[in-house]
């Protein structure tokens, strides 16, 4: 069947629910608003899939974007920028500034998801570190996805993963994420697209200058060695043995082009500046923060919001496969 036929269109117009998730993923992510559009663009298409258990994360991260997805309600107190390092790094290093300071990361939880996932892997330790003070995941695991999963074959019913373009051998992870799946078992991938490289300023080069574009990208699409069309994506899934049961796109070119800079190249400046508040001031001035992004992004958090004219690839999409 022609994947046109199996794409699901999101609905469009915010709801209270939609609303909701927003203010979540903007409070515990405040001072990157475009990742938090982001995340409740990724949580809404999420929400059409059944987790049905035992159930995998793969690439889990500090887990707090599957905890909020899944019901989970922090204190606003808490952001995952509480406990960061390697800011003077972030720049010309590329450090990623989460992967630290999980012995100072103290996650104030108001109320835990109705439900668990019964694994989450990621191959960085400090990452997992802060992903167990959740209490979300029943078991955490480190793990690399470019080697082979260390998994039992058909060990999950759903397998779920929002990285896998960030992993170079993607034929054989693909291949693994059917052996680990139950026959009647389900794989639902989120990934990006190659038309993120035309949302982006990277086209401009000529003008903009190669620093201006290193501060602004940091490397990210370096990280992300098998970006691909639509086309390419469905063919490896086809030639890993799947059978394509759904498909939403949740991320359009507006959003990506929104995302493309954002807050991203003064983030370690205003991380150093929020952490070295009083907490009363700083948690006045998240409150505001918060409250002014909520307004600002609730017209752009619809899966559908596509503001250039004609027809364009999507940014990121949602797949839903079985194994044949």
């Amino acid at each position: 069947m022609p994947a046109s036929l199996l794409e699901v269109k999101p609905a469009s117009g915010a709801s209270p629910t939609r609303a909701l998730l927003l203010r979540r993923f903007l409070e515990a992510y405040w001072l990157r608003p475009e990742n938090a559009l982001w995340m409740a663009l990724r949580s809404e298409a999420l929400v059409r899939v059944a987790f049905t258990r035992p159930s995998i994360d793969l690439g889990c991260g500090d887990g707090v974007f599957s905890f909020l997805h899944f019901g989970g309600v922090f204190d606003p107190a808490f952001d995952v920028f509480t406990a960061v390092d390697h800011l003077d790094r972030v720049r010309d290093a590329h450090a990623d500034m989460f992967d630290s300071g999980a012995d100072r990361y103290r996650p104030r939880i108001i109320s835990r998801p109705a439900d668990a996932i019964d694994l989450g892997s990621d191959c960085k330790p400090a990452m997992l570190a802060k992903a167990a003070k959740l209490d979300f995941y029943a078991r955490l695991v480190e793990h690399d996805n470019n080697n082979p999963l260390p998994f039992d074959d058909a060990s999950f019913a759903i397998v779920y993963c929002n990285a896998a373009y960030w992993v170079r051998e993607i034929d054989r992870f693909l291949a693994e994420l059917g052996r680990i799946t139950q026959p009647d078992g389900r794989v639902v991938l989120q990934v990006k697209l190659d038309a993120m490289r035309r949302y982006t300023l990277e086209a401009h080069r000529h003008v903009l200058g190669d620093r201006f574009l290193d501060i602004i990208g940091r490397g990210r699409v370096d990280c992300w060695p098998t970006l691909a069309d639509r086309s390419t994506w469905e063919g490896r899934f086809v030639q890993a043995g799947f059978s394509i049961l759904e498909v939403t796109p949740f991320v359009t070119r507006t959003h990506a082009h929104l995302w493309d800079i954002g807050l991203r190249p003064i983030a370690p400046q205003l991380v150093r500046m929020a952490n070295a508040l009083s907490p009363a001031t700083r948690a006045e001035i998240k409150r505001d923060w918060v409250d002014l992004f909520c307004e600002l992004l609730s017209p752009l958090c619809d899966p559908a919001l596509d503001l250039f004219t004609g027809h364009d690839e999507p940014a990121e999409i949602q797949y839903v496969l079985r194994v044949r």
